[in-house]
């Protein structure tokens, strides 16, 4: 009989994936009740960061291990948290993710550049499809392919801090998922209290329903983004990276239905072959990975 044991892991990232779909539900939600986009970035990674705060003290030596590395990839995983929850509440739920998705580009380039890495046959078709993918969502023929919104812009950025955070993980060994995911959440508390300082809200919170709104964001903090990360973390270190991968490409999917269904946003043609051609330099990313990486070892019974 088979073993069954991926199975769990497999489940647990496609799970976070699909709750990564729909996390602008929330955040669109908790914005609409009156919570400006910094002031609910910071209540969201304030609560997960106080939640994390236990397991400090009986993982300091690994914090202190991770150094500067560790610094500078949490903080690049924080500023990549804060730009796509701002993506999410100003630009299109589908147009963020694809741009968010080109992240194949990004780790390709760096890989090369920054890590001295060889890329294989398939890392140059990913980054032409993902490139391919840019162009006919950002309306290839109408001028200058170039983001046409700050939703846009932001979603695209996130993208890119994501693939210098991963990269700087690679680069340290020392590296672990709670430490980061510790770092990072502090890092976009941080981020997101200087932007309301240096750009407070024009339209703050009223007294009357604060309670119940920070209450509620507190909330979607500790059951919806706590679990997604830690389920996307504990389930990517039982996989292979190329298998997580194409599991997290659910997202996009989840986000396309979702928003075209709940909130009207177009999904046509142009959309529909965007996500294409981005989705395919997803897959072909991963498919570089499992042959890089060669078949996984077999498990005894």
């Amino acid at each position: 009989m088979p073993n069954a044991a991926p199975l769990l892991p497999a489940g647990a990232v496609a799970l976070s994936a699909a709750l990564w779909g729909l996390w602008w539900l929330p955040l669109r939600a908790l914005a609409g009740a009156g919570l400006s986009g910094p002031a609910l970035n910071a209540t969201l990674y304030g609560t997960v960061t106080l939640a994390l705060l236990p397991w400090l003290w009986r993982r300091h030596r690994r914090l202190a291990a991770g150094g500067l590395l560790l610094l500078g990839a949490g903080g690049l995983f924080g500023a990549a948290l804060v730009s796509w929850n701002l993506a999410l509440l100003l630009g299109e739920v589908v147009r963020v993710t694809l741009l968010f998705y080109l992240t194949p580009i990004w780790t390709t380039l760096l890989a090369v550049t920054v890590l001295g890495e060889r890329v294989g046959a398939l890392r140059p078709l990913s980054v032409l499809l993902g490139l391919a993918g840019a162009l006919v969502l950002l309306g290839l023929g109408k001028g200058l392919p170039l983001p046409r919104s700050v939703g846009d812009w932001l979603g695209l950025a996130a993208g890119l801090f994501f693939a210098l955070s991963v990269t700087l993980v690679r680069k340290g060994q020392a590296i672990e998922g709670l430490e980061q995911t510790l770092v990072a959440c502090a890092f976009a508390t941080l981020f997101s209290l200087l932007l309301m300082f240096f750009a407070p809200p024009a339209d703050p919170l009223s007294a009357s329903n604060a309670p119940d709104v920070l209450g509620f964001a507190a909330l979607a903090a500790l059951v919806w983004l706590l679990p997604c990360t830690w389920l996307l973390l504990w389930g990517a270190r039982h996989l292979e990276p190329g298998r997580v991968a194409l599991l997290l490409l659910l997202e996009v999917a989840v986000a396309a239905g979702s928003a075209a269904l709940l909130a009207g946003e177009p999904f046509g043609v142009r959309e529909a072959a965007g996500c294409l051609l981005i989705l395919g330099a997803g897959a072909v990313e991963a498919l570089s990975e499992f042959r890089a990486r060669g078949p996984a070892p077999a498990q005894s019974p």
